[in-house]
């Protein structure tokens, strides 16, 4: 064969587009790296394990006899969690960014009718409740599902704004619009808790750090408000002259049952000694009979929760599941928190539960529907640009 003829030999043809875009595609493990739903699913087995110690909690606590009640009236309760949860599960973010809107505005109505139309219940110098036979509801705690929604679509429909002043100022007006009516039931507590979530919440999103020293300013500024307009408020805020009673004797019994406790339903706190023992301050009853393995157990879980938490919402795709992922891991993670430290008696005492352990149907219900709300928001793949010759006429 002649030289030229080598010298003309065809170049070997090039790799087929299937298989440069498959060498291109990122590994099988890069990709999973990325799947918000490995922490979701272990967020998801926290929450269950909390649960199941607030079941067994309420077994415990019950009055002799009524165990049965206890664990029907619980389970009913968690029923309706994942009954809430698995609706907001399956509403798709759009449509829950489109109504969050006018839920606001009708919850805002009726709170407001609650306080002026008497139809609120009224316990503990507050009126928070609404009676539905034997059954009471706190229509309230629903700000804890829909604000986090209604923030996280604000950020995103504009995210300058959280470095502009006079929308910030437009957003605190809403706010203070909203959760007057919860101020003057009062439940000073849970404004405080949205505020600083919201807070929390802005940063994430870009704002100025000086915007939460201006939240922790109108939370204090809050404060003082109420001390003046409601003694009972004023009486709490001294919890560090003279600590409520069911405070000492729930410190008291937890630190006299040791590494092990006293031993499931050896406990003598919840026979009058701790009212709320089955509620706000279960976890007295779980530190006596338990001991300090229970307590940590506890502490371990809302601790794992919240990393869970922020890992899923580190891998969400889109800028609004990030947000509303992360808003709702710091709703719960805050109500753990202050619950805890009321138990030992670092911050003044509020009717607030131990998110997903204490027994209440509205902290249950309400949790439980911003979780699936935000999960969803964070497994939403991230929507493909549209092609230009789609945007001409």
């Amino acid at each position: 064969m002649s030289e030229s003829a080598t010298l003309e030999r065809p170049a070997p043809a090039a790799a087929p587009p299937a298989a440069a875009l498959a060498a291109a595609a990122p590994a099988p493990a890069a990709a999973s790296a990325r799947d918000p739903r490995a922490p979701g699913r272990a967020l998801l087995a926290c929450v269950a394990a909390l649960a199941g110690v607030g079941l067994v909690a309420a077994v415990s606590a019950a009055p002799p006899g009524e165990a049965g009640l206890a664990i029907g009236m619980h389970c009913a309760h968690l029923a309706l969690g994942l009954g809430a949860f698995l609706f907001g599960f399956l509403i798709h973010p759009d449509f829950a960014r489109r109504a969050v809107g006018p839920a606001l505005a009708l919850l805002a109505a009726f709170l407001v009718l609650m306080l002026v139309g008497g139809i609120g219940h009224s316990s503990h110098e507050a009126t928070r409740w609404v009676r539905l036979g034997s059954f009471s509801f706190q229509p309230s705690l629903l700000y804890q599902c829909l604000w986090p929604v209604a923030l996280a679509s604000w950020v995103v429909r504009d995210p300058l704004r959280v470095r502009q002043l006079p929308a910030l100022g437009r957003l605190g007006g809403v706010f203070l619009l909203l959760t007057l009516p919860i101020f003057l039931q009062p439940d000073l507590g849970s404004v405080v808790i949205l505020m600083f979530v919201t807070g929390v919440t802005l940063l994430f999103a870009g704002a100025p750090m000086k915007l939460l020293w201006s939240v922790v300013a109108a939370a204090l500024g809050a404060l003082l408000l109420a001390a003046l307009l409601f003694p009972h408020v004023a009486d709490r805020l001294d919890w560090w002259k003279q600590p409520e009673e069911q405070v000492v004797r729930g410190m008291e019994a937890i630190a006299a049952a040791g590494p092990a406790g006293r031993g499931p339903g050896l406990g003598v706190m919840k026979h009058g000694h701790v009212p709320e023992g089955r509620t706000d301050f279960v976890l007295t009853v779980i530190g006596e009979e338990w001991g300090l393995l229970g307590t940590l157990t506890v502490w371990s879980l809302f601790a794992a929760f919240t990393l869970l938490g922020f890992a899923v919402a580190r891998r969400a795709a889109t800028r609004y599941g990030v947000i509303l992922m992360a808003s709702a891991t710091v709703m719960v993670s805050v109500q753990a928190g202050y619950n805890m430290a009321m138990v030992f008696g670092l911050v003044p005492v509020k009717g607030l539960p131990l998110p997903f352990v204490s027994r209440g149907g509205s902290s249950i219900l309400a949790l439980a529907a911003l979780l699936g709300l935000a999960l969803q928001a964070a497994y939403q793949p991230r929507r493909a640009p549209a092609p230009a010759a789609t945007l001409l006429p």
